[in-house]
């Protein structure tokens, strides 16, 4: 064989593989959904008392209360105000207008933020059981969900086209069962709340960004909702995709199942669930997972991942194997969701 018929066979193999792997070329089409889920913290369900407690806790090294940055530069505010006393008044009305909202419990109680006066500490630690025991026996509460520190810094640029401003808040939270006789849960929240003057669509509407006052008090709120969360089952904001290919049929069913049409996507999709084609038939079990689960049948949607994670391992399919065995661990995560769920409720 001369050197040129070999160079020939050997383009001819590229392009042979280059074929093949465009023949299997997928893309995908991400949407959000709303999904139910579980407390990180399950209550006994003969909590009808709380009391909101702050402890007033502060660390030592955390000396810049009054000030702020502006402009990448640290200046002291011009007015002071107690920034911790606004910032923890806000966040436990936030987060008791959550629980009751949520008719978990009958009565909720929250101690005036000047109950205990400011401590400033190296270390944020439990206090002594017996101190507990007092409050929670003195306020006639079945559980005390203390905010031991809360701690939050504004900063604000507004020197070019775009300003920003935001603030970033750390806060520790405990609680504690009268019947127990002891903290059940301690809790760590460090989070980041951004403004600048586009809506949440990312539309320019030059948003009046907040000063420290407001900042702090809007971004308090939030944490106290998102405690909440801990607490209690919370809605939540979840991605999914769809598996595409260049298909007509399949561009079809995939704009059905973004106008949530999922009945008819699907007439189509299980028109591709045995295709001789493996990836129209990937494609096909793994949109029908995705049906499946929109449609709360989370067992038959593991069934159809793990049935597109046999048909895509291999050469060329490396992609759409990756992306089902990808949501197949968070079919098996909600699953295990669900399961929480339940047994949540039936503790209530």
């Amino acid at each position: 064989m001369d050197k040129n018929e070999c160079m020939k066979r050997k383009s001819g193999l590229l392009w042979f593989i280059f074929l093949l792997i465009m023949s299997s070329c997928v893309s995908f089409e991400k949407f959000s959904i709303e999904v139910y889920k579980p407390s990180e913290l399950n209550l006994a369900p003969n909590i009808k008392k709380v009391a909101l407690v702050s402890r007033n806790l502060k660390y030592q090294n955390d000396t810049l209360q009054n000030y702020q940055v502006r402009n990448h530069h640290l200046i002291k505010d011009k007015i002071r105000f107690n920034t911790d006393s606004l910032a923890i008044v806000t966040c436990l009305d936030s987060l008791s207008g959550q629980l009751l909202a949520k008719n978990k419990f009958d009565n909720i109680v929250i101690l005036p933020v000047n109950t205990f006066p400011k401590n400033r500490t190296k270390e944020i630690r439990p206090a002594a059981i017996e101190w507990y025991k007092t409050i929670s026996e003195k306020t006639g509460s079945d559980v005390l969900i203390l905010l031991d520190m809360f701690s939050c810094f504004y900063s604000l640029n507004n020197d070019d086209s775009n300003p920003t401003a935001n603030v970033v808040t750390s806060n520790i939270w405990s609680v504690y069962s009268a019947k127990e006789q002891k903290i059940i849960n301690r809790f760590t929240q460090v989070d980041t709340l951004f403004w600048d003057e586009y809506d949440e669509n990312g539309q320019y509407k030059k948003l009046r960004i907040p000063d420290k006052k407001n900042a702090i008090s809007l971004a308090a709120g939030v944490i106290g909702e998102n405690y909440a969360k801990h607490i209690l089952p919370s809605w939540a904001k979840v991605d999914r995709t769809i598996m595409k290919t260049g298909d007509s049929e399949f561009q079809k069913a995939a704009k059905l199942a973004q106008n949530t049409e999922w009945e008819e996507a699907v007439g189509i999709w299980q028109n591709y669930a045995d295709s001789k084609s493996k990836q129209k038939r990937v494609t096909a079990l793994y949109n029908l997972a995705l049906a499946g689960e929109m449609n709360g049948n989370i067992d038959q949607a593991i069934a159809l991942t793990d049935k597109a994670a046999k048909v895509s391992s291999g050469l060329f399919m490396s992609s759409e194997n990756e992306a089902v065995r990808k949501y197949s661990a968070v079919l098996y995560q909600r699953k295990n969701e669900i399961n929480k769920l339940t047994q949540q409720h039936e503790t209530r």
